[in-house]
């Protein structure tokens, strides 16, 4: 596979290493697949006995249900939760094709489906890895940088791998899609949060550029003339989590994205001030303004 521009080639590049494993992981869910499949068979046929964990997968499938072992082993969650099985088919089309396509294709994708990851958080750390060390001759180090966000202009349609438009990327960091927003609506040309106007709940978000930043203190940069320290990205703006499905709890938080609770402008801010002096950031919070991964 290619080397990022700034990056060792004889080093272990982190974002090759998080699709192994996540590769490992899809092979896993499949041969489970497999076995539960080809057991089931062959307990219909007679050939090996009628299990109780068997006759349970069976039911599941004749209802259109999910069977347990294909989501859980051992009380731990091995693959993505869908209510039925029909969604859940079409999620494993949709990994094996994101995956293959980024293994077999030259060059990495230009954006991710963040959905199709079993281990969101691990791909937005080896993103941050590879930034760290894409700035190795500024002395970067991993404990000292902070996750930076920019959402983009561009949508990305359908809640599965295939891109099929084409838009210019960062050099540095990563672009996901296939994010939600919930509670609020997001205007692409002013960059900012707004009141919901539609009646879907979900309205799909913009590509997202997630990169690093180094937070260690600049010992030799000084501030140029009449500015001072400039403001880090979490003072104004409203820090938004991300989840992996729609039920909210820290089991499923992949990340918080910066998003501008207000105009630019100083004039739009007036008129868009929220009522009793609250500030925009936290009228957003009081909404439960979230990204999510799946609508269901």
């Amino acid at each position: 596979m290619p080397t990022p521009k700034g990056l060792d080639p004889n080093q272990n590049i982190p974002l090759n290493i998080f699709l192994r494993q996540e590769i490992e992981q899809l092979q896993t869910v499949l041969n489970i697949v497999r076995k539960t499949m080809t057991d089931m068979v062959a307990a219909i046929e007679g050939t090996i006995i009628m299990t109780a964990d068997l006759v349970n997968a069976i039911n599941m499938v004749f209802d259109f249900r999910v069977p347990e072992k294909w989501q859980f082993q051992a009380g731990a969650e091995i693959s993505w939760l869908t209510p039925s099985l029909s969604g859940w088919i079409k999620g494993l089309i949709d990994r094996h094709y994101q995956l293959n396509s980024w293994l077999t294709k030259q060059g990495r994708p230009i954006s991710y489906w963040l959905t199709g990851f079993y281990n969101p958080q691990g791909f937005l750390t080896a993103a941050m890895q590879e930034v760290t060390r894409q700035h190795s001759e500024q002395k970067w180090s991993l404990d000292a940088v902070e996750p930076k966000t920019e959402v983009q202009k561009e949508i990305i349609g359908g809640e599965d791998g295939r891109i099929e438009k084409t838009f210019n990327v960062p050099s540095e960091g990563v672009c996901v899609h296939g994010l939600y927003i919930e509670g609020a609506a997001w205007s692409r040309n002013e960059k900012k949060l707004e009141d919901q106007t539609s009646k879907d709940p979900f309205q799909a978000f913009p590509v997202i550029h997630f990169t690093a930043m180094s937070t260690a203190p600049q010992t030799d940069a000084r501030p140029a003339p009449g500015r001072g320290k400039a403001e880090p990205q979490t003072r104004n703006f409203y820090e938004c989590p991300v989840y992996k499905y729609p039920k909210r709890n820290d089991k499923y938080l992949i990340t918080k994205v910066f998003l501008r609770p207000d105009s630019a402008s100083n004039d739009k801010q007036k008129d868009a001030a929220p009522p009793n002096g609250i500030l925009p950031k936290y009228n957003w919070r009081l909404k439960g303004v979230a990204l999510l991964c799946t609508k269901e």
